[in-house]
């Protein structure tokens, strides 16, 4: 009779980082905070420059329109947004930093993934 006890299972480690499996960073590791939540969903209401003065030039027009045209209207969970680049700072505000320069996020919490929300995206394009 083999009287040899089992080793428990050890518990598995914290996502540290997340993969990036789209774009241009493609299998690219970034790092994620411990709060952001797979299972935490927001929608991207409005991307806009906060209370910051934006000169009016083609650099600031192509990133804030490349920014609204990528996250507003679309549902993203809490560690995906982040792993993109956005730093959730609450549950109706975020931030996003993209061509030398902070962008405001607003958010809503949503209860999952959902479709894009009518008239957002594609900003400036025919």
């Amino acid at each position: 009779m083999n009287t040899k006890a089992t080793v428990p299972p050890a518990a598995p480690e914290a996502q540290e980082s997340y993969i990036v499996s789209e774009g241009k960073k493609r299998g690219s590791t970034r790092d994620v905070r411990d709060e952001a939540a797979f299972d935490k969903y927001y929608t991207v209401l409005r991307v806009h420059g906060g209370d910051a003065i934006l000169t009016d030039n083609w650099h600031t027009n192509e990133v804030l329109n490349h920014a609204r045209n990528n996250f507003e209207g679309v549902t993203f969970a809490m560690r995906t947004l982040e792993a993109w680049g956005g730093m959730v700072e609450n549950d109706h505000r975020a931030y996003y930093t993209a061509g030398g320069r902070i962008w405001v996020m607003d958010l809503e919490p949503s209860e999952g993934k959902k479709k894009r929300l009518p008239g957002t995206g594609n900003v400036g394009k025919k």
